[in-house]
């Protein structure tokens, strides 16, 4: 199980070298926000169990509430591909300005309807990673505020 960050602003690769990553596209404020939390977190150590002071802070001010909820499944989520996978996935620095394949797949499979996103995860992370399913769902639900506490409080009594 390994997560490799690179710098990719650091060296140009040669010609001869296959592209490692694109010029980041216009990303959404929350996709900005998702990738550069996924960034950080890869660089902790050990990998899912270490938590990163910034990230908290970030996700609590961009989302409130759900904010701690998005920083746990985004721990889960990255360690349990990083488990499953066949390869190291790779990761930019936080402030890359490349998107990097293995983190476009990342952000299409968390926009994407579930069997789009089942589809990204497996070839992000091979087979076994259809049990990540469920925690893209709720990662994607908690993003825009569709978890169950943002529903009204219904009295039964």
């Amino acid at each position: 199980m390994h997560v490799i960050v690179s710098n990719m602003a650091a060296r140009r690769p040669p010609a001869t070298e296959p592209a490692q990553g694109w010029p980041a596209p216009a990303l959404s404020a929350t996709e900005a926000t998702i990738l550069w939390a996924l960034r950080r977190m890869a660089l902790m150590q050990p990998l899912g169990k270490a938590r990163c002071h910034a990230v908290h802070i970030a996700l609590q001010q961009d989302f409130g509430d759900h904010g701690m909820g998005i920083e746990h499944l985004l721990r889960c989520w990255l360690f349990g591909l990083a488990r499953f996978a066949d390869r190291p996935l790779r990761f930019g620095a936080p402030a890359c300005p490349l998107l990097l394949p293995d983190e476009a797949l990342m952000l299409r499979s968390l926009a994407a309807p579930d069997p789009q996103a089942l589809a990204l995860l497996i070839r992000l992370a091979g087979p076994d990673a259809a049990r990540l399913l469920p925690l893209g769902q709720a990662l994607r639900a908690n993003i825009h505020g569709e978890t169950p506490l943002s529903k009204p409080f219904k009295d039964i009594s």
